[in-house]
């Protein structure tokens, strides 16, 4: 007789994502329709033809898309994974949570399909919605500029230098939230984004100073090209290690919020 491991179950995951999704279906609904719609205005805003020639479209376009881009993905995908722990608010969305028939893993996996992937996903296809909504507004009041084209998410995504250090850094916001979040449930977003310009702030300093050391004037104390390296590998993979201590570190927390009531 098979028995059903109590630590992971995958129909019951999948039950306690579809309760997840009942429950609070409509708030993410139209969280995703305030995302298509101050994404597009920002677009249109950030790629208006204004006074420039036609010949000079293309390269606003680019600017304005890829900036754009960026801006609405750390705002709203982290504002997504602010809300890791919405349902540990209040002492009723805690007791709902808490009588749901399902282990604390495939719970914390709900979460985190649902806040980390889903809103990526829809915001990927906000942004692409949006865009097509750009080229038809530039389109009916200026006609057929001569670079006007559609871009979507893929498009500007090729614009980056390195694939790598985008989704990389990327991930590593998300987790950031997600961790603050385990931290400060209410007014996660304003309180992990307070908490991160400070961090960035100190972390500056440190660099700029530690950088007179390890640069090519701090030759003495280690070469340059051992500095270079060093350089590399905590830019390539310093996201990684943070992402991995967020992700662990959130879990431990989702754990215990459920036994020690905190909040």
């Amino acid at each position: 007789m098979e028995t059903i491991s109590q630590t992971f179950d995958f129909g019951r995951f999948g039950k306690c994502l579809m309760r997840e999704l009942k429950l609070n279906g409509k708030a993410w609904l139209l969280r995703m329709l305030l995302m298509f719609g101050v994404t597009t205005i920002l677009l249109i805003i950030a790629t208006h033809p204004h006074h420039i020639s036609p010949e000079d479209y293309g390269a606003l376009q680019s600017e304005g898309s890829f900036l754009i881009s960026r801006l609405c993905a750390f705002v709203f995908c982290g504002l997504g994974a602010s809300l890791f722990m919405k349902n540990m608010t209040s002492n009723g969305l805690r007791l709902n949570s808490i009588m749901s028939p399902a282990s604390q893993l495939e719970k914390f996996a709900t979460r985190f399909t649902i806040c980390i992937v889903f809103v990526t996903l829809a915001y990927l296809l906000c942004y692409t919605l949006a865009d097509v909504v750009r080229v038809m507004y530039v389109r009916t009041q200026y006609g057929d500029l001569p670079n006007l084209h559609f871009f979507g998410w893929y498009s500007v995504m090729r614009m980056a230098e390195s694939k790598w250090f985008l989704w990389s850094y990327f991930f590593a916001m998300q987790m950031t939230f997600v961790l603050g979040s385990t931290v400060w449930p209410k007014n996660s977003f304003l309180k992990t984004f307070g908490s991160v310009v400070v961090f960035i702030i100190i972390f500056g300093f440190i660099a700029v100073n530690l950088d007179s050391y390890l640069g090519p004037q701090g030759s003495r104390v280690i070469s340059h090209s051992a500095c270079v390296l060093v350089k590399y590998w905590i830019a390539n993979y310093a996201p990684l290690i943070w992402s991995a201590f967020c992700l662990i570190t959130s879990y431990y927390r989702f754990k215990e919020s459920e036994i020690i009531n905190r909040f």
